[in-house]
């Protein structure tokens, strides 16, 4: 059986259009693919970085407090109560 010329050229047509649109969406659908791993991938990202911020709201908070402010004063610069003695520990040497 032949094909009509007529109905021949128009499956040549619709497969050269088939091709054009393939070629035109297959790039922008990997695209679309990858940049909604990416997006899953930051989501999860913002997720820990805001428990690590969270973490350190609560030791500034207690930094801030006048008992972080009191223990810093103590532990790092020496400082002593009015009355107290002050204990200065020495590290024997090797």
């Amino acid at each position: 059986m032949r094909l009509k010329p007529n109905r021949r050229f128009r499956c040549i047509i619709a497969a050269m259009m088939g091709a054009i649109l393939l070629f035109a969406i297959i790039p922008r659908a990997t695209v679309i693919y990858e940049l909604s791993c990416r997006k899953k991938e930051l989501l999860l990202e913002k997720q820990e970085l805001a428990l690590v911020n969270e973490e350190y709201r609560q030791k500034l908070s207690e930094i801030e407090s006048p008992l972080g402010i009191e223990r810093i004063a103590r532990e790092e610069l020496g400082m002593v109560k009015n009355g107290e003695r002050s204990v200065i520990r020495i590290i024997p040497s090797e």
